[in-house]
């Protein structure tokens, strides 16, 4: 299922509500007008949205959050493309936790992370990150073309017609010990692969 920046608004349709949320109207309660950075703009403004709903609709396994921090970080490796929409987080919740952005994180902070999102810009090393990665309970999201054949959980990506569209490795999810909701399995493309990312 692919999302129309243009026709954001068409997207919040009853059955896609719950899943959303009306965050996501406030977060884009911006007007609609054509020039390409307000497209850009528009693009990770939705992107966010998805980060904040993925982090309320994925579970990590008991214990995990339970360390006594009141944060659930959403970490960022690489250059950052979202630039100020990830400032909509800001005090926002998940799991009864405080939403934390890190940006721009070295390999060696990704063990802390619970969400961790891999710029296009370290296409050289997802291999690498995706193995640091997988030996701790974090869900894996990226733009990145074959990022989910690679045995990353999710990626989040704008085609070429302007929508936006998902694709979620389900097999490599739940060997990391996550749980995600049916609702975001509903709008995604799932692709089958062996996860190789443990060996």
């Amino acid at each position: 299922m692919h999302y129309k920046i243009k026709n954001l608004i068409k997207f919040f349709r009853p059955k896609s509500i719950s899943l959303l949320s009306l965050f996501f109207i406030a977060l884009l309660n911006v007007s609609f007008v054509h020039s390409e950075n307000d497209i850009v703009a528009k693009e990770y403004a939705l992107k966010t949205a998805f980060l904040y709903n993925f982090a309320r609709l994925v579970d990590w396994p008991e214990g995990t959050l339970s360390n006594g921090t009141p944060y659930l970080q959403i970490c960022l490796i690489g250059n950052d493309p979202f630039d100020r929409a990830l400032k909509a987080l800001n005090n926002k919740k998940a799991h009864n936790k405080t939403l934390l952005i890190n940006r721009d994180i070295s390999a060696f902070e990704i063990p802390q992370c619970q969400i961790l999102f891999i710029s296009e810009s370290e296409t050289e090393n997802v291999t690498d990150i995706l193995k640091t990665a997988a030996q701790s309970p974090i869900l894996t999201i990226s733009e990145l073309e074959g990022f989910t054949q690679q045995s990353g959980h999710i990626r989040l990506f704008l085609r070429e017609d302007k929508t936006i569209s998902l694709e979620v490795n389900y097999n490599a999810i739940k060997k990391s010990g996550l749980a995600i909701s049916s609702r975001i399995l509903s709008l995604a493309k799932i692709i089958e692969t062996e996860d190789k990312s443990h060996d």
